[in-house]
């Protein structure tokens, strides 16, 4: 089976929006059943930094909709190139909202994705956010039947993952900012 015409637009969209010499790597679920493409580019949107995007997530429901048509996403996500797991990350995103069904839209958290694969870092969960790091390129894609979105993952801590959900996600999101995180640090020490 060849790339549908909408993979390749969200391919290009990707590509356009991280610049760079794309990789596109298959990822697989435990089971082998289902599977992720992801698209990488390296020293991107600076050097010492891979970006990453889902390609295909969009062929899956998140049973939303929007202007009568189905909403549908793909992540993104930047780390520093050392963080050589980070793509599984994503995938194991992926394979969350494909498998499992959880739902996905801008503030929720994925928990324990990444205890997985960086077990002694203080970040463990994913929080997903408008992608600010591409906000002017990466805008959502009108195709005839669906819509599909854009959703930055960002790594967090336990405290932060309890202080939204004591908080809400939006007070997170402020508390990034004002401490001015290193997003693309799997590592960082957590902000409470």
């Amino acid at each position: 089976m060849g790339i549908s015409n909408e993979s390749k637009i969200i391919a290009k969209s990707a590509l356009k929006a991280f610049g760079g010499n794309p990789v596109v790597s298959k990822y697989w679920d435990d089971n082998s059943i289902s599977n992720i493409d992801i698209l990488s580019t390296g020293d991107r949107p600076c050097e010492g930094v891979t970006s990453y995007s889902t390609i295909g997530l969009y062929m899956h429901s998140i049973g939303r909709s929007i202007d009568e048509k189905s909403l549908r996403v793909e992540i993104v996500g930047a780390s520093a190139t050392t963080y050589n797991n980070y793509a599984n990350v994503l995938a194991t995103c992926a394979f969350c909202v494909i498998n499992s069904k959880m739902p996905i839209y801008p503030g929720q958290i994925f928990l324990d994705v990444l205890k997985f694969y960086y077990p002694n870092s203080e970040m463990k969960h994913m929080f997903f956010v408008p992608p600010f790091l591409w906000e002017d390129q990466l805008q959502t894609i009108d195709f005839p039947d669906k819509k599909v979105a854009w959703l930055l993952a960002v790594p967090i801590s336990e405290k932060e993952y309890l202080f939204a959900q004591q908080n809400g996600s939006n007070k997170l999101e402020d508390l990034f900012e004002q401490n001015e995180i290193d997003i693309f640090d799997i590592e960082r020490e957590s902000v409470l």
